[in-house]
């Protein structure tokens, strides 16, 4: 019975090939599924993400979970912890609340794929620029073992903020001066900082003796402005008649709801201007029905710089006319001069007091100035003149005397 046990054994073995001998067994490993986050972005567009800055309402950070894995992920759930300077409400039965835990499905997820969760977050104004850490927990569940996987990672969460700064000022006229309107300053704006300046209202602050020319010409709205572009803002403002020559730093800030928050100075330097002031003025009463009546106004320039061209025009309203202009040539600092105007008064004009313009036109530096000065003057009646009844009164005399003269000389005759 041995033997034959042994024979069989010898013919099985002969029977197994060779090849078969000597190869290795393989046993097939089970696969794994394993997510990570593999990129963290603002906005919802990865080949162009935004950038976060304080202040911001509902923005949108996007989470890419990926599977770097060899085998399906199931259930696949992100729980994003965050804090200050994040925040998150929402609104459930007309009501506010706010969480610090945010949770985003992702379904199952194939070997190698990928998947983008977008969490809704808000941005503190007052956040510093920087780079925050948050916590975000990943779970799921591998396909074949249904094994629950959970674990915690670190993001890192950017918050730029857009650096402005003046890069350049424009002024038209080039050359400012007190009494100055509608003149035109143009602020060139560049973003140094790496954040984009999102709806950007500029607002140039307007202190004494500027004031803006028209309502919100002392606004410009800009937009977005990106890191490294420049933009242009223009404003109109007027200087007061009576602001002083010098240096002005004016504020450039961004009006933003929390009020304005100055980013630079635009500089501003006013140039002296020619004063004239009236030292005399005669006749200052006029009457009904005068006729070439000659006005004298005695001006002093009373400026340390000289006035070119001066042109002295008096601006009457009705019932005045005449030579109303006068040239003066160049007044030197300190210089008085004497401008003539005749004037013309209608018989029924009223009598009252009258305040006219005294307009001067000259040229300083080259640039055309003006200024307006005012003049009164009293309309009254004409007084009655002495002259001809004391002529009369002569003539009268002197027919009495010749006459009396011959009456004596009639009676001395024999």
């Amino acid at each position: 019975m041995l033997k034959h046990y042994i024979l069989m054994l010898v013919i099985l073995i002969l029977t197994i090939p060779i090849g078969a001998l000597g190869s290795d067994i393989t046993v097939e490993a089970i696969g794994m599924g394993e997510i990570v986050a593999s990129s963290v972005y603002w906005g919802t567009n990865p080949s162009a993400p935004s950038t976060a800055q304080p202040g911001d309402v509902n923005a949108p950070l996007s989470i890419v979970l990926s599977n770097i894995g060899d085998d399906l992920a199931r259930n696949i759930n992100a729980t994003l912890f965050i804090g200050p300077p994040l925040s998150y409400t929402y609104y459930r039965d007309g009501k506010e609340y706010s969480a610090i835990a945010i949770s985003k499905m992702a379904g199952d997820m194939e070997a190698r794929s990928s998947f983008t969760l977008t969490y809704t977050v808000d941005v503190d104004p007052l956040a510093s620029e920087g780079i925050y850490r948050y916590d975000l927990r990943i779970s799921y569940r591998s396909a074949r073992e249904l094994q629950q996987v959970e674990k915690t990672i670190i993001i890192d969460v950017p918050i730029w903020i857009g650096d402005l700064r003046i890069q350049n000022v424009v002024t038209s006229p080039t050359k400012l001066y007190p009494a100055n309107k509608q003149v035109e300053i143009k602020v060139q704006i560049v973003n140094s900082g790496q954040a984009s300046a999102k709806d950007l209202q500029l607002r140039l602050d307007l202190k004494e003796p500027f004031r803006p020319s028209s309502s919100d010409s002392d606004r410009h709205y800009v937009g977005s402005l990106p890191p490294g572009q420049v933009s242009e803002s223009g404003f109109i403002v007027d200087i007061d008649d009576d602001a002083k020559f010098g240096k002005y730093a004016l504020v450039m800030a961004i009006d933003s709801e929390n009020g304005l928050i100055p980013i630079d100075e635009v500089q501003i330097y006013l140039n002296e201007k020619v004063k004239f002031d009236i030292v005399s003025l005669t006749p200052t009463t006029l009457s009904p029905g005068d006729s070439g009546r000659v006005i004298r106004v005695e001006l002093r320039n009373t400026g340390a710089v000289k006035a070119e061209s001066v042109r002295v025009q008096l601006r009457v309203g009705n019932f005045f006319s005449g030579t109303l202009t006068d040239f003066l040539g160049t007044i030197l600092a300190g210089e008085t001069k004497v401008a003539f105007f005749t004037i013309d008064v209608d018989s029924d004009t009223p009598e009252r007091e009258y305040n006219f313009d005294l307009r001067t036109d000259w040229t300083q530096d080259d640039n055309s100035l003006d200024d307006t000065l005012r003049l009164s003057f009293d309309v009254k009646p004409a007084e009655a003149s002495l002259t001809p009844i004391f002529f009369g009164v002569a003539i009268i005399g002197a027919i009495a005397y010749y006459f009396i003269r011959k009456r004596k000389s009639k009676k001395v005759k024999p």
